[in-house]
């Protein structure tokens, strides 16, 4: 049928071209972004595969360097045990000699001394290896001046008044006594180690104990390192002993002690509205043309200590600094709940989770490196000395064990070390795969691609031309009416 009104061929070209434009459109698109699938009608079921595997491309990046993160950690950590295994190895050297017979005293307190400066350097190197913020060598849980007061809490540093409990001397407070708390009694024995009860107020006046500066300070603090008020306000007089920010060492209401030693009490100091009697420190009292005097170590019946207080007015803090451990025990009558939480100090051992794999859909796998405490403390090393010769003798296991100890720390983190590595390498082979597949199935052809385009363009070409055509059609009906 011929018609004017319809011009089915040209309808039927354009129709045509249409699709052609639009063949020609994805064409253009795919080179022009060197992919095969720029939106979902390009085929949906592609894109949702290579989006998974984008995903997990992202995931591995990141889990890469965590990965290196992680083998940098224990590399540092490995490093720190290296040097305190050094320091372990001399001191056993020390230790050997401390139990030789050739020695005198005073040859085996050198020695002792120079243990002790290896102690602090091993407390040191555990407190100072840091990467990351993390602390991999420090103690595993920090000993804090924990309340006192609440006696059915397990926080407490004394559940059961009256009975002994053991701890380790230094230079973090014991415990913290709340304002109101009546009839304190602390009594400490050290064993013949010199440690030295001290009372603190938190904004720290030192109102009883030893000295730590000037002609006559205590051994006690001169071998943990503090000696003067500035040093004191930077290991001492801090937040995390329980101090208020911006407290400062005070010693000009320090008691002492009176002319002789006593255990019931040598002096009595009153101090805002609180009477405190203190027994003295009996190394102090020893006899100085024998050597005794103050040179840290005390005879049996001078190893105790006892301070009371009838009334608390304002909140204390009691420590007890030495190079030992010590039995305590405490009685109060009236005991508040405390109002006051110290500050947890920031270096603390904890354990690190490394990423290994987050693919998607799948688990999250992770390996943990534990944590590593090797401060002496956690060596077991707190209560050991070279002098006198028993207990070198003790402490030749104690060394022994602390050396195995870190020497097994070591094999954890070369271990961890090579572990990492391998997944690193699994990793990076399992992305270099991951991104070959998602290649082959986003990527475009671009020799296909280009061959598409010429074939395009000549069809659009060729139907322009035939447009012309079909669009003449309509004239060849007025030949009829001619």
């Amino acid at each position: 049928m011929a018609t004017i009104n319809t011009n089915l061929l040209s309808a039927n070209v354009l129709k045509n071209q249409a699709k052609d434009a639009s063949q020609l459109s994805q064409t253009i698109a795919r080179l022009s972004s060197g992919l095969r699938i720029n939106n979902a009608k390009d085929d949906a079921a592609g894109q949702a595969i290579a989006n998974r595997m984008t995903a997990n491309l992202g995931a591995d990046k990141v889990i890469g360097r965590g990965l290196d993160d992680g083998i940098s950690l224990s590399e540092t950590a490995d490093g720190g045990l290296d040097s305190i295994s050094q320091l372990l190895i001399r001191a056993k050297e020390l230790a050997i000699r401390s139990v030789n017979d050739a020695l005198s005293n005073s040859d085996r307190q050198s020695l002792q001394d120079e243990f002790q400066q290896i102690s602090d350097t091993i407390d040191q190197i555990a407190g100072n290896t840091e990467i990351f913020g993390k602390y991999p060598l420090a103690p595993a849980q920090a000993e804090l001046p924990l309340k006192l007061g609440n006696v059915s809490s397990a926080n407490s540093k004394f559940p059961v008044p009256g009975s002994n409990y053991s701890f380790t001397s230094g230079i973090v407070s014991l415990t913290y006594i709340p304002a109101g708390a009546t009839n304190i009694n602390l009594r400490i024995d050290s064993y013949s180690y010199d440690d030295d009860i001290q009372i603190f107020t938190r904004d720290g006046k030192h109102l009883t104990g030893t000295p730590l500066q000037g002609s006559d300070a205590d051994s006690t603090w001169l071998s943990k390192g503090v000696s003067s008020a500035a040093q004191a306000d930077s290991s001492v007089i801090t937040e995390a002993n329980g101090f208020l920010p911006g407290a400062s060492y005070d010693d000009s209401l320090l008691m002492q002690g009176g002319s002789s030693y006593n255990i019931n009490g040598s002096a009595t100091q009153t101090y805002n509205g609180m009477t405190i009697t203190y027994s003295g420190d009996g190394d102090r009292y020893e006899d100085a043309s024998t050597g005794g005097y103050n040179d840290g170590t005390v005879s049996t019946g001078n190893s105790r200590e006892n301070i009371a207080i009838d009334n608390v007015t304002e909140d204390l803090l009691i420590m007890v600094v030495g190079n030992g451990s010590f039995a305590a025990r405490m009685t109060w009558g009236n005991m508040p709940t405390p109002t006051y939480t110290p500050a947890e100090p920031v270096k603390v051992s904890t354990p690190t989770q490394i990423v290994t794999s987050a693919n998607f859909g799948d688990d999250l796998q992770t390996k943990t490196i534990p944590p590593t405490p090797s401060d002496s403390a956690s060596l077991g090393l707190a209560a050991t000395r070279l002098n006198p010769k028993e207990e070198a003798t003790k402490a030749l296991g104690a060394l022994d064990t602390a050396l195995q100890t870190v020497s097994g720390y070591r094999g954890e983190y070369g271990s961890t070390i090579n572990s990492l590595e391998s997944t690193r390498a699994t990793l990076s082979a399992q992305t270099q795969a991951t991104t070959a597949a998602r290649s082959r199935i986003m990527d475009a052809d671009y020799a296909l691609e280009a061959s598409n385009l010429t074939k395009a363009q000549i069809i659009q070409q060729a139907s322009n031309a035939v447009l012309i055509q079909a669009n003449q059609q309509p004239q060849m009906m007025l030949s009829l009416l001619k």
